[in-house]
């Protein structure tokens, strides 16, 4: 889709389970009005063999009345599945990487230059500011970390 463009805010890495993963990197740097990186590099503390295993939980939140509320964004996808998908250009943001299933523990996983773009996203979202909050969930239950990324949409005017 071409109709918006996504305009990067800042991003954050939160809710780190210290018994469930080594995180040694996981910072955002802003190049640009228009370039935002994640980097991360980190190890697990438990084997993560399947989407059984590894979730995440993808949640949108439009900002409104002043704050961030839930919007019409919420899915969930195994994490493994996710890895392979080539929906939300997910190959482009992890092509520097060597994140792949199964993940084991003790292995020391990276990703690099992670930046979303809109190419890829479902069409007609809402124009604002929104978070779009990805939480990576162990067991379906426990939540590993998440990533917050804020970003405005922007849809070009058109004059005809």
């Amino acid at each position: 889709q071409t109709l918006y463009k996504f305009v990067p805010e800042h991003c954050e890495v939160t809710n780190i389970n210290k018994t469930l993963m080594n995180m040694k990197i996981g910072k955002c740097y802003k190049l640009s009005r228009t370039e935002l990186y994640l980097n991360l590099s980190l190890s697990w503390k438990v084997d993560i063999l399947n989407d059984d295993m590894g979730q995440v939980l993808i949640t949108g939140y439009q900002f409104r009345s002043n704050e961030y509320r839930k919007g019409p964004v919420e899915f969930m996808l195994g994490l493994c599945s996710a890895y392979l998908s080539k929906d939300f250009d997910i190959p482009h943001m992890l092509s520097n990487s060597n994140l792949k299933c199964p993940l084991r523990k003790g292995v020391n996983y990276y990703a690099y230059k992670v930046s979303p773009n809109a190419t890829n996203m479902p069409p007609l979202i809402p124009e604002g500011r929104w978070k779009l909050q990805l939480d990576f969930l162990y067991l379906n239950r426990y939540t590993i970390f998440s990533i917050e990324w804020y970003f405005g949409i922007e849809y070009p005017i058109i004059f005809g």
